[in-house]
């Protein structure tokens, strides 16, 4: 891709982030990245875990860690500045990488808090990959475990944590506690039983077709998560 054609791509992100500004005014939402620093209190954490680098999944990447570029960006991660800054200079490069033979390789860094993943850096290659509607990122992922609570919010995270320690799946939520261990059962496996490579391949692929259905017909206006609505497909067909 030419420097010309990366330079029109930001400006079809930056009218997309214009959009998106507006949209999240009008209906009275945050209308930039959210900060996981603003977020986060001591009380809050019990622990760090490394996962080391993994997929991740895009739609989940929400923030960043601290409150540096906050208005560089829209609360779906496409530019605000002019085209004329650096970082208009920087997206267009690491646009033109990505849809070069080079592509963009390194993994990002990032940390995850409740199922949601915030990024201390590499935030342009984020919203170039989220602008190409990349379903996952490679990420170098550090865990924030929050401390345990009788809250339902804590009781499906550490459900999820139990989940991708045997499957190491993390693109799926459920709204309901014990989804989790539903889906394991329809998948023919006992609580705790491993994946294999194979199985976490064809179950990302069916995950994917589905929610691309799901979404295409109207699943965006319901309130259940597409992890709610394929285990009840799942249930009735198998």
């Amino acid at each position: 891709m030419s420097q010309l054609e990366a330079s029109n791509k930001y400006a079809q992100a930056l009218k997309a982030g214009q959009k998106t500004y507006r949209e999240c005014v009008l209906k009275g939402r945050y209308p930039y990245l959210q900060i996981l620093d603003e977020i986060l209190s001591d009380s809050m954490v019990a622990g760090q875990v490394d996962l080391g680098v993994i997929d991740i999944p895009a739609d989940q990447i929400v923030g960043t860690k601290t409150v540096g570029r906050r208005t560089a960006f829209a609360a779906d991660f496409m530019p605000l500045l002019a085209p004329d800054t650096e970082f208009a200079s920087k997206w267009v490069n690491l646009c033109a990488a990505h849809l070069s033979e080079e592509g963009i390789r390194d993994p990002i860094r990032c940390y995850e808090y409740m199922g949601r993943f915030y990024v201390p850096g590499g935030n342009k290659r984020v919203s170039v990959l989220k602008y190409f509607e990349a379903d996952s990122i490679y990420a170098h992922v550090t865990r924030i475990l929050p401390k345990r609570t009788d809250s339902r919010e804590s009781e499906l995270y550490y459900e999820l944590i139990d989940f991708y320690r045997c499957s190491r799946i993390n693109f799926i939520e459920f709204s309901k506690p014990g989804s989790y261990i539903r889906l394991q059962e329809l998948v023919g496996k006992r609580v705790g039983d491993p994946w294999t490579d194979e199985e976490r391949s064809g179950f990302s692929t069916a995950y994917y077709y589905f929610r691309r259905a799901y979404e295409d017909n109207g699943g965006r206006r319901l309130t259940s998560t597409v992890g709610d609505a394929m285990l009840a497909y799942m249930e009735i067909y198998g």
